[in-house]
């Protein structure tokens, strides 16, 4: 029962990311499977988490659970319809040659691999402790989290300000299972891993038309030591990860909206965008640059209208989320002082040993192994590359680091520079993808013009 249970949730969870997937892309002429796909699980850990959240003010039990699983089936409905009104038809791109085959191939291998390990390895401290006890706590309380949670200062250390798209999605296999299995759980993050990778490789071939570079830096990912074998990672069901692949969707959709026009990449930017500060707090960083960098575009093609309509979703997702905070009366955040403009000032003798610390972090080979040497020399490429989309790229994979970097001014921990150092290279992974992206497009570059080059002297 317990797996028939959690076959139900992921049907119904997948339903209903489908449906929005398919009213996205209604302006496509072709429908790429393993995009659809990759789009369905985003946006229906969104959804169904989004509708828990709000449907359990006004029910609970099965009442909920009914509730939400009427939602996803007509979402998917209106998905469909949609798509055969508009006489949309999947299309699924193949290998056009022997290494594209190869490089797939072992892509597959890679995932899976990835997927078994995952499942082997122990969820760690975060993933229980920040996002599982919300999901837990909820299924005992029929579906809602009680309001003592948030009151409470003895569970501060679980953070009952975060959001709560982690954890409401474990809930929804829990409603389903009809218990708290931690171990299916784990099967929730490599989800997110294999979305991630197949996005980043479709997204360079899309914007460098290199089918074999996508395939090959999807490939790479993991090779980089940190994303699999430290904490924050893709085995130990931490929100880095989900977070990370959110901002690359959304990148990357703004990127494409601007260089390819395609009609759904403005509607999946905005979709992406939304979501993001619903994955995790560090999300209204990543939120508010690519906004800002959404607004830079309107501009740009007198569209700032619809750019501004673009953001108003997030917006509402937010101010709606402090204000319940603030109804529950939740227990303040201690990580982190008020930010003041007097504090930052009092603060500014922090930044030259915040720098060092994130400069020893991003050399560290045993972490990170070349990684961000790659993404110095793509930045680098990008600057000089003179177009709006690659030189917005550089800003999305340099924006966060630094942003994230002035927060520490404000840490309110008795040794700021500990917190720097326990949370800083989780929080790097939040642009992993983008820099890969970043790597595939400077590297399509490299290439393009290695050949000219070479036609020349021919």
């Amino acid at each position: 029962m317990i797996i028939l249970g959690l076959v139900a949730g992921y049907f119904t969870l997948f339903a209903a990311g489908i449906g929005v997937a398919l009213l996205i892309m209604r302006g496509s002429r072709r429908i790429n499977p393993i995009e659809c796909a990759c789009l369905a699980w985003l946006f229906g850990v969104g959804v169904v988490s989004l509708l828990l959240w709000l449907g359990g003010m006004f029910a609970t039990g099965i009442v909920l659970q009914c509730f939400v699983t009427a939602a996803c089936l007509t979402l998917v409905i209106l998905g469909w319809r949609a798509k055969q009104r508009n006489q949309l038809h999947f299309s699924l791109p193949r290998p056009s040659n022997s290494v594209e085959w190869v490089l797939a191939g072992l892509l597959l291998v890679e995932l899976v691999t990835i997927s078994f390990v995952s499942l082997k390895h122990t969820v760690g401290w975060d993933g229980l402790l920040n996002w599982e006890i919300k999901a837990r706590y909820a299924f005992l309380n029929s579906g809602v989290l009680p309001g003592s949670y948030y009151l409470s200062p003895g569970r501060a250390f679980s953070h009952p300000e975060y959001p709560l798209a982690l954890p409401f999605t474990e809930l929804w296999l829990y409603l389903w299972m009809g218990e708290p299995h931690q171990f299916w759980i784990k099967t929730v993050f490599p989800l997110f891993y294999i979305a991630g990778a197949l996005l980043v490789g479709l997204f360079i071939c899309r914007l460098s038309g290199k089918r074999w570079l996508g395939l090959l830096v999807a490939l790479l990912i993991p090779f980089v030591p940190f994303v699999t074998a430290s904490s924050g990672g893709v085995t130990v069901g931490y929100a880095d990860i989900p977070i990370s692949v959110f901002y690359v969707t959304a990148l990357a959709y703004l990127l494409c909206s601007v260089e390819r026009d395609l009609r759904y990449s403005f509607a999946a930017y905005v979709a992406a965008l939304t979501l993001i500060p619903w994955i995790k707090s560090e999300g209204l960083i990543l939120w508010s640059l690519l906004a800002v960098m959404g607004l830079i575009i309107g501009l740009r093609q007198h569209r700032l209208r619809l750019f501004i309509i673009a953001i108003l979703p997030g917006l509402f997702l937010i101010t709606v989320w402090r204000f319940y905070l603030q109804v529950r009366h939740c227990v303040s955040p201690s990580d982190f002082a008020p930010p003041t403009l007097q504090l930052f000032i009092d603060n500014l003798d922090r930044l030259p040993t915040i720098g060092r610390i994130a400069l020893a972090e991003i050399t560290d080979t045993g972490l990170w192994s070349i990684f961000w040497l790659l993404v110095l020399v793509a930045v680098i490429y990008l600057l000089i590359a003179r177009n709006l989309s690659r030189l917005l790229l550089a800003i999305g994979v340099l924006g966060p680091i630094v942003l994230y970097s002035l927060t520490y001014v404000f840490s309110a921990w008795p040794s700021y520079t500990a917190h720097v150092t326990s949370s800083l290279p989780r929080l790097l992974l939040h642009v992993m993808p983008a820099a890969w992206l970043a790597i595939g497009l400077a590297l399509s570059i490299a290439t393009t013009e290695t050949g000219k080059l070479e036609s020349k002297r021919g």
